[in-house]
């Protein structure tokens, strides 16, 4: 008797478990439109903020890129040296940083968007 209620909590567990999983893979597909999206739309924006096009919008966007990388990893390096930060006020001073040394508001632009 025992063994029936396991194996139906595991068969019931189990569907449970498939339908969250379809779910999550549902909502990950449209997440994925939608950052798509964002970026394309994202590129358009800072084309006709800065008035550039094609090539020249690309190079601006991956030297801003390259800069940013620098500066996360000089204040990575730093911030092994100094263990008084919390993993939040590392995280905001990279922010703070960003945004003083960049000529491009920050985004979540991922590096595949740009090969689009």
């Amino acid at each position: 008797m025992a063994t029936t209620s396991i194996t139906d909590k595991l068969a019931k567990l189990e569907k449970k478990i498939a339908k969250r999983e379809k779910a999550i893979a549902d909502e990950t597909k449209e997440l994925d439109k939608d950052r798509a999206e964002y970026n394309k739309l994202y590129i358009m924006f800072l084309s006709d903020k800065y008035k550039l096009s094609g090539k020249e919008l690309f190079s601006a966007i991956e030297r801003e890129h390259e800069q940013l990388e620098k500066l996360r990893e000089s204040e990575q390096s730093d911030d092994d040296a100094d263990d008084t930060f919390s993993v939040t006020d590392d995280e905001e001073k990279q922010d703070d940083t960003a945004v003083k040394h960049s000529s491009f508001p920050r985004n979540n632009m991922s590096e595949g968007a740009l090969n689009e």
